[in-house]
């Protein structure tokens, strides 16, 4: 029955573990949008773009300066997504390697503590 035991914490639930933590960190992905986030990372925000119809040469400036002003907005919003998400993959990987430390830790941790008990019990 030990065997089994330390079967399972060294062999069969680390390998769960390891598909629910693949499994949300590609809900992060998802949740974030990751992919369009860089895919249009340049686009125009809410596909707001003027089209030039003729006119004077300061019409067509003005065209310009809202696409280029239109894009900015779009480029720093999808970026400032990426930062966020980049932050939480930072805290879910530190989350996941002290889950990861703790559960391989626990056997050894649980006889520390139950020997300490004994000894301060003893004395």
């Amino acid at each position: 029955m030990l065997v089994d035991y330390f079967h399972w914490q060294y062999s069969v639930a680390p390998r769960w573990l390891v598909e629910v933590v693949w499994n949300l960190q590609r809900a992060l992905v998802q949740l974030f949008s990751v992919r369009l986030m860089l895919r249009t990372l340049i686009a125009p925000w809410h596909r707001d773009v003027a089209s030039f119809r003729g006119g004077t040469l300061g019409d067509l400036g003005l065209v310009m300066l809202w696409n280029v002003i239109s894009r900015l907005i779009g480029f720093l919003f999808r970026v400032s997504i990426i930062g966020l998400w980049l932050f939480a993959e930072a805290i879910y990987f530190s989350s996941v390697l002290m889950l990861f430390a703790a559960f391989l830790a626990w056997p050894a941790l649980v006889l520390v503590g139950v020997a300490t008990g004994l000894a301060l019990f003893v004395v």
